[in-house]
């Protein structure tokens, strides 16, 4: 089972650049590609590296301008954290719920 950590993501000299670059690449996925990556690293889950935490940053993004929704959280502009696992719901995503 993943961590529940999060993450206090810092802006560093160069992140900015490397999230343009993650997002054009996340942007290129269709709907389940873009589900499998977050579902990867929810498996993963927040290991404390910045390279990881900015990924994830660029991944929120992704997933807000494709859904206008998130499974990534960030609160106070800064705190990152992972929710759960979700699945696709026609065009959208909604949370794996097990029973």
């Amino acid at each position: 089972m993943p961590n529940k950590l999060q993450y206090m993501l810092l802006e560093r000299p160069g992140d900015r650049a490397f999230a343009q670059e993650m997002l054009v690449n996340y942007s290129k996925m269709n709907n389940t590609a873009l589900i499998d990556t977050y579902n990867s690293a929810w498996k993963v889950g927040i290991v404390g590296s910045h390279a990881q935490a900015v990924s994830y940053y660029a991944l929120h993004i992704a997933f807000t301008k494709r859904f206008g929704k998130s499974p990534i959280l960030i609160e106070d502009k800064i705190i990152l954290s992972l929710t759960e696992p979700i699945t696709a719901v026609g065009e959208t995503w909604d949370y794996t719920y097990s029973s």
